[in-house]
């Protein structure tokens, strides 16, 4: 299986989305699946905030280099799911790529059956940046629970 997260800059909620994800996922058990992320508007020069670098450290996730790449019809293609952030993302994508809109999920959606967008935590700081986190983490581990519930 592959998994695409994707959200604006791909630098923080997807970024943190894969290794979280694939973090869970080796918890499991599960090394069959291939996990990365791209950003919808990405700049080449954006580096990935230490914020970003601390909370994955907090959540024994090594930080390796990370560039931020924009999403292509190849992804698209050769993924098997794929997880947006907001409901804007999820519109243009879909759009732009009807051929592939049977998989492309809004994430709050496909855990919770909510259509909310995810906020963008890059911008926060302190406490409000950490409920954003902790928030994403525990969504993605409910994405981890259902992808191996019939495993």
């Amino acid at each position: 299986m592959k998994i695409c997260f994707v959200c604006h800059a791909n630098v923080c909620r997807s970024f943190m989305a894969q290794e979280l994800l694939k973090k869970f996922l080796k918890e499991k058990g599960v090394t069959d699946t291939e996990i990365f992320s791209r950003g919808t508007l990405v700049f080449s020069n954006i580096q990935v905030p230490q914020k970003i670098k601390n909370f994955l450290k907090k959540n024994d996730i090594e930080y390796t280099n990370h560039t931020p790449t924009l999403i292509s019809k190849q992804d698209l293609e050769t993924a098997d799911m794929v997880f947006v952030m907001t409901k804007d993302m999820f519109d243009e994508l879909t759009d732009k790529y009807s051929q592939y809109s049977n998989k492309i999920f809004m994430l709050l959606d496909y855990c919770y059956g909510k259509q909310k967008d995810i906020s963008d935590p890059i911008h926060k700081e302190g406490f409000l940046f950490n409920m954003a986190a902790k928030s994403l983490k525990q969504t993605v581990k409910v994405l981890a629970d259902k992808l191996t519930a019939n495993r």
